[in-house]
């Protein structure tokens, strides 16, 4: 008989429980029949032929699934009784059960009416029958108990554990040098190690050996060991804290792989199932296998060869059948048998993967792959890679092999302008190094809990917008004379001063509270056809906000718009009404980033600006491949402008929104405090927009400031056209000597 727990008591002897007519096949073991290791008791053919008594050994009751693959579901011992089930109830021994010696085993039998005369004339062997039918009953609800509670964990684990890297490709020095070891590996049933450097594609392997091997209809858990404890939600019961010593090390281990027992307050025993547990009959893919103490890799050696295990605080060995396929990024000769037993052990069953920098010949098919792939993704055409950047491509080392790979390239084709990937859009730099004299303020929690709220920028915006519209009315309602009325003396007074104050101080952060932004994220609400942004114009937008500020310049001087303050009310009209149309019809914040003449004078004076808001391009290279910060989040939205955090190299580019530090999962962005117009001596790139623009306005103003001297009067007397063309065309003649001048 068996307890609910599992364990066959012993505190009866077997000889007590049987009737006095069967402790005859005690004596005379020739009186029953006889079965060795492995022999069918019964099966779908033979059933059980009246009631049957195992005198000696254990047995499993085994299922068959659609596969035809057994599967043992119970387990009977010395003393069970079985085909009583058959004569109280009528129903037939089920067809896809059997019944198999797990050892030598000795079962009695007798005809159902012997059965039925034993049952009234035998008291305790009535008593003892019903016992053990209680005693199956409850041991059957204590393992469903317990199948429910590991498929609770398991569906956790499966849920919750990162996809393999699917992006990988087999090159060709993989299919030529690799596959028919993966293949012969893959069919045999022992562990498996897979070695190579992070990102060569170590865990696309190995779930293609699972594929391949006899366990691939089995459950495939993934463990990494290469993480922080928290991560895995099978050690939230652990103790916290990081393990000091390796002893505690190798205890934190061994309740992971192989679970605990702990009596609790009440004396009930609670069962924590570890990952070998709950892989049974499956596979486990352990990732970075050399994170295990040397204890530890014995013990799970011994686990794999014996198909034994025993939880932490427990007493009795488990059997389960797992197995065991491992990842190493450590190369052979830093493998020991001392400090490495079981990959040690394991090196007679690997297979190693090269890392990229030496099968560069992959490298061109490689990258055409992911081009493709990451624009059908995308929904974009697929870019063109001119031959400089197929050149750096190819000559780069890829520390990072084949995940760097891929993760650049996807990078690549999110922020590739004009449908062509040329090398600026290619980041390598990873052995940059932070520069010096920048104070990263996300390091005082007050700042980074400001930026990180979910009311930043929202609540500044919301203030913004209802004084924005309080100004168009004063503009409007109130009264003509400019310096009467309080919303002209604060447009031309207050605002412009503002402009260039707020950009030293907090760079773009004026556009991301700007009213007129934030009526277009509005409109997006109601209103967002996404069209991507023209290229020509996107290419040129430099020169499109040129021309704009220029215009307003003009216009200033040519209209007297000074001096009206429904003129300068009209001016924000025609802007908010502009910036709502691009926002229904284009992507993001197209009219702030390319149209905006306000936005692009803020852009330049945010250059001296004292902060500056940069992404660490080592940790975007290294440990992102799914560009969050352009991407956006379900909670949050990418970057207003389209920029991924790589490629904000100027305080144009950012309005310090913030969206990409809420983004970003790994904590690569960060708000500087620099020394202040350190952008502007550190430009290595000329750019012809930006130095239009600011000779432009140069020679906008000088021309506003020559219709002040007397000389431009007497122009005006000696030619008599109409005064706002007389305005332009100087404005013209101004703008173009400025120009010819720095040119020459």
């Amino acid at each position: 008989m068996s307890d609910p727990s599992g364990r066959h008591n012993t505190s009866i002897s077997v000889p007590k429980l049987l009737p006095n007519m069967l402790k005859r096949f005690l004596d005379d073991p020739a009186a029953a029949d006889q079965y060795k290791q492995g022999d069918l008791i019964l099966g779908s053919n033979n059933g059980p032929d009246g009631i049957q008594v195992l005198v000696s050994g254990e047995a499993s009751v085994v299922l068959r699934d659609e596969d035809h693959e057994r599967i043992a579901v119970d387990k009977l011992g010395p003393g069970d009784i079985f085909g009583e089930i058959s004569f109280f109830t009528g129903i037939p021994w089920p067809s896809d059960a059997e019944l198999i010696a797990d050892e030598p085993c000795t079962v009695a039998k007798m005809a159902p009416q012997e059965f039925e005369k034993l049952l009234k004339q035998d008291a305790d062997f009535t008593i003892g029958l019903i016992r053990n039918l209680v005693r199956k009953i409850m041991l059957l609800d204590r393992r469903i108990l317990k199948s429910k509670h590991k498929r609770r964990v398991l569906q956790s684990l499966v849920s919750r554990e990162d996809p393999v890297f699917s992006d990988y490709v087999i090159g060709e020095y993989v299919k030529r040098n690799v596959s028919a070891r993966l293949e012969e590996l893959a069919h045999s049933d022992g562990p498996v190690l897979i070695i190579g450097e992070n990102g060569v594609g170590k865990e696309y392997l190995a779930p293609s050996i699972f594929k391949k091997s006899h366990f691939c209809k089995e459950v495939f858990l993934q463990l990494d060991l290469l993480r922080t404890r928290g991560e895995s939600p099978l050690v939230e019961g652990l103790p916290e804290g990081n393990p000091e010593s390796e002893h505690e090390l190798t205890q934190w281990q061994l309740r992971l792989f192989f679970g605990s027992e702990e009596a609790a307050p009440d004396g009930v025993i609670m069962e924590t199932p570890g990952y070998f547990e709950l892989t049974e009959d499956g596979t486990l893919l352990v990732r970075g296998v050399e994170q295990l103490t040397p204890r530890m890799q014995i013990k799970l050696l011994e686990a794999v060869v014996t198909e034994t295990f025993q939880r932490c605080g427990g007493v009795r060995p488990h059997k389960a059948k797992v197995r065991l396929l491992a990842t190493t990024r450590l190369t052979l000769p830093e493998i020991t048998i001392e400090r490495h037993p079981l990959i040690f052990a394991l090196l007679q069953r690997s297979v190693a993967v090269p890392p990229l920098r030496t099968r560069r010949k992959e490298i061109p098919v490689l990258v055409r792959h992911y081009l493709k792939k990451y624009a059908k993704e995308m929904h974009k055409e697929i870019p063109r890679l001119p031959r400089e950047t197929m050149r750096l491509l190819v000559q780069y080392p890829w520390p990072g092999n084949d995940l760097e790979l891929a993760s650049t390239m996807k990078r690549a084709v999110l922020t590739a302008e004009a449908g062509v990937i040329r090398p600026r859009d290619i980041y390598l730099d990873l052995k940059k190094v932070e520069r010096k004299g920048a104070l990263d303020l996300l390091r005082f929690n007050f700042v980074r809990q400001a930026f990180t709220s979910p009311l930043f920028p929202a609540v500044l915006q919301s203030a913004t917008a209802p004084f924005f519209f309080l100004l168009l009315a004063v503009l409007f309602l109130g009264p003509s004379d400019p310096l009467q009325n309080p919303a002209a003396l604060f447009g031309w007074a207050v605002g412009w001063p503002l402009l260039i104050v707020g950009a030293f101080l907090a760079s773009r952060f004026s556009c991301s509270v700007c009213p007129i932004g934030t009526m277009a994220d509005v409109t997006k609400k109601f209103v967002a056809l996404e069209k991507p942004f023209p290229a020509f114009l996107k290419n040129h937008s430099d020169f499109l906000i040129a021309g704009v500020v220029l215009f307003i310049i003009w216009l200033e001087t040519a209209t007297g718009m000074r001096s009206s303050p429904v003129g300068l009310g009209v001016l924000l009209m025609v802007m908010l009404l502009s910036a709502v149309i691009a926002a229904a019809v284009f992507e993001r914040r197209s009219w702030c980033t390319y149209l905006c003449g306000l936005g692009g004078m803020a852009g330049l004076f945010a250059k001296t600006s004292l902060v500056e808001l940069r992404a660490d391009r080592n940790v975007c290279i290294s440990k992102c491949s799914s560009t969050e910060c352009y991407l956006g989040t379900g909670a949050e939205r990418g970057c207003p402008f389209g920029h991924a955090g790589p490629r904000i190299h100027s305080n144009r580019l950012c309005t310090l929104c913030a969206s990409c530090v809420k983004n970003c999962p790994h904590g690569a962005i960060k708000l500087n405090l620099r020394i202040p117009g350190r952008e502007i001596w550190e430009l290595r790139q000329a750019n012809t927009g930006i130095a239009f623009l600011v000779i432009s306005m140069m020679g906008g103003l000088l021309s506003e400031m020559a219709t002040r001297l007397p000389v431009y009067a007497h122009i005006r007397d000696y030619v008599e056209v109409p005064d706002i063309l007389r305005l332009t065309l100087g404005f013209v003649c101004t703008l173009f000597a400025v120009n010819v001048l720095m040119l020459a």
